[in-house]
């Protein structure tokens, strides 16, 4: 009973300090001031654009000398690489207002991206192939008797180095028949160096020769089937039919202009050779 009476006495004295502390503490709160600011949309947009201008065309440049062909020929020229238009790639800070509308477009000139025009370039030391050319440093004409050419005075009718059997005013076709005049399978004969295969069509131009349907300027097809001692690099001879025969006119020029047109074979049938054109 005793401890009961003191334990009831300690709680009592605790319950007093418990309330005096309570009474004597000052809590403080802090006081809370935020501002709460309201976000405004932007009056104006800025977009970054680009505008894309195109620089002068490619010119043309010859560039001899420079770009040798591992199988070019010294007097062939061609095409060494196309030229390509340049471009300016230009920046622009544009503006909006918040209804889309233009507020200002300022180029941004630090920024601009520029590809410049790259020329298209022909050299000469290219090979013999289609679209490639030369001019001939010298034209002459010839027939199929002439001096070493080995024709027969009975039949009045010789050779050519590619077999293409020719005669006085007739050249053997392909299909073994002789026709009249000058041309083979519609092609004038033209006889070059070995720089230039055999049956080799080409186009000459810029020429003043006349005569057998040849007009002076007007560009027509012949075919590589003839050497010659004295045709050496550029040099071209004209198969005219007869030494003799005055009906083809060289006129004041004596040069013309040459382009590949195709490159063809030799065949040989019934130990006759032809141009497989």
């Amino acid at each position: 009973m005793r401890k009961i009476i003191m334990a009831l006495a300690i709680m009592a004295v605790l319950s007093g300090c418990t309330t005096s502390a309570d009474n004597s503490l000052e809590v403080v709160y802090p006081e809370v001031n935020i501002e709460i600011e309201t976000i405004e949309p932007k009056p104006y947009i800025i977009e970054i654009e680009e505008e894309v201008v195109a620089l002068e065309a490619p010119t043309v440049e010859v560039q001899n000398g420079q770009h040798f062909h591992a199988r070019g020929v010294s007097f062939v020229s061609g095409k060494v690489s196309d030229g390509e238009t340049g471009y300016v790639v230009k920046k622009y800070a544009v503006a909006y207002n918040i209804k889309g509308e233009l507020l200002s477009r300022t180029e941004l000139v630090d920024e601009a991206v520029v590809v410049d025009t790259t020329p298209t370039i022909y050299a000469d030391n290219q090979p013999v192939v289609p679209g490639n050319y030369y001019t001939s440093s010298r034209v002459t004409r010839y027939g199929y008797d002439c001096y070493g050419c080995g024709y027969n005075e009975s039949t009045q009718r010789g050779g050519t180095a590619a077999g293409i059997q020719v005669g006085y005013n007739e050249v053997r076709q392909k299909d073994g028949t002789w026709k009249e005049g000058i041309t083979y399978e519609g092609y004038y004969i033209i006889a070059t160096s070995s720089s230039i295969p055999f049956c080799t069509v080409v186009e000459v131009s810029n020429h003043s020769i006349s005569g057998y349907g040849i007009k002076p300027g007007v560009p027509f097809k012949a075919i590589v089937v003839d050497r010659g001692g004295a045709i050496t690099g550029s040099k071209n001879d004209l198969y005219i039919g007869s030494q003799s025969d005055r009906t083809v006119n060289l006129g004041r020029k004596r040069t013309f202009d040459v382009e590949i047109v195709e490159l063809n074979s030799r065949t040989k049938s019934n130990g006759v050779f032809n141009g497989d054109v």
